[in-house]
């Protein structure tokens, strides 16, 4: 009876201590993560001067490529979209200081001056009158579509799906007085598909947007890839950590999930040259975690690094690997700002 007591009492000392010891999952955070641009925009360019030099008057016009003009402002309404687009990127992105929430237009006398692009005496005298180094400039563009919606049925589904497809080109700018040159020219070309589906043609059509609301959808949309293309842009990511049945753990978590990384990765650092080799893997990666978000990637290698040695995780391994880019991507964006 004694023997059993005492193996009784071994037992559920071992349950407690794999208990502490272990860990219960993996909880999702959300971090923001630089991109680099496309491109690379010359560092002599920070305040920048937005022109729409893409819509022409239309007073002597009845038609053109779009067909009957109803509205004389349809191109302005869809050029505008263009800038919104691109706005909302450059507004949140690090690289460009904007001088002008809404564009200067410049309109062309006439069609036939549709690919004519500004000269540089005006966009010198408008830059230096808004104490602007550079120009970006939205010089054309055109958007070809099919009227009529592309239908199929699939007969072994009993479903009808249709299809809308819309080309937008757009030839944008970005000009630099001081050197009188073109820092980039870019003819951007975008295809966008909206689909639906139903069990006939009238519930497919209903869930397609109206040409007119796709047209300004593919436009704002353009701006965005343009203001990608070049200007470094946040973007969330998510990432992991190890919520442990630990109380040390327990209060790190929630320090960090408000927010406190400092002291979150005072209280993990305890546990990485401790004896439990499982959670001192587990700590390294919560502060390569940590680190990461801290845009330190070089030491959220070394802590990866080493959770990887104390843990043979694949888990852990996928994510140095992200890292890995991360410090590529990092180094670029470096490169791009200098």
């Amino acid at each position: 009876m004694r023997f059993f007591f005492f193996l009784n009492k071994f037992l559920l000392l071992m349950l407690v201590l794999i208990l502490t010891d272990s860990c219960s999952t993996y909880e999702s955070i959300q971090i923001q993560v630089l991109k680099p641009a496309q491109v690379k925009i010359t560092s002599d360019i920070n305040k920048v001067l937005l022109i729409n030099h893409s819509i022409f008057n239309k007073s002597s016009f009845t038609n053109n490529v779009y067909g009957k003009i109803k509205n004389e402002n349809i191109d302005s309404a869809r050029s505008d979209e263009f800038f919104n687009g691109l706005f909302y990127v450059l507004s949140n992105s690090p690289r460009f200081e904007l001088v002008n929430i809404n564009p200067i237009y410049i309109i062309k006398a006439n069609y036939n001056e549709s690919f004519k692009t500004l000269d540089g005496p005006t966009i010198q005298k408008l830059c230096n009158d808004s104490d602007a180094d550079a120009a970006i400039i939205l010089e054309n563009f055109k958007i070809n579509y099919s009227p009529k919606i592309k239908l199929h049925y699939f007969e072994d589904q009993g479903y009808f799906k249709g299809t809308l497809e819309m080309i937008n080109n757009s030839l944008w700018n970005i000009y630099l007085p001081s050197k009188n040159k073109l820092e980039d020219d870019y003819l951007q070309k975008d295809t966008l598909y909206w689909d639906g589906y139903g069990d006939n043609d009238a519930e497919v059509y209903n869930q397609l947007p109206e040409i007119n609301e796709a047209i300004l959808q593919s436009c704002y949309y353009a701006g965005i890839k343009y203001g990608e293309r070049i200007a470094q842009t946040w973007e969330v990511k998510n990432r992991y950590l190890i919520y442990c049945n630990n109380k040390d753990f327990m209060q790190a978590f929630n320090l960090a999930k408000q927010d406190k990384w400092d002291e979150a990765i005072d209280i993990w650092k305890k546990f990485p040259s401790g004896k439990r080799k499982r959670l001192a893997a587990y700590a390294s990666y919560n502060l390569a975690v940590a680190s990461e978000t801290l845009d330190q990637i070089d030491l959220a290698l070394e802590w990866a690094s080493k959770s990887l040695i104390l843990n043979n995780n694949k888990f852990v391994e996928d994510y140095i690997d992200i890292l890995e880019k991360r410090k590529s991507e990092k180094e670029k964006i470096e490169n791009q700002f200098n």
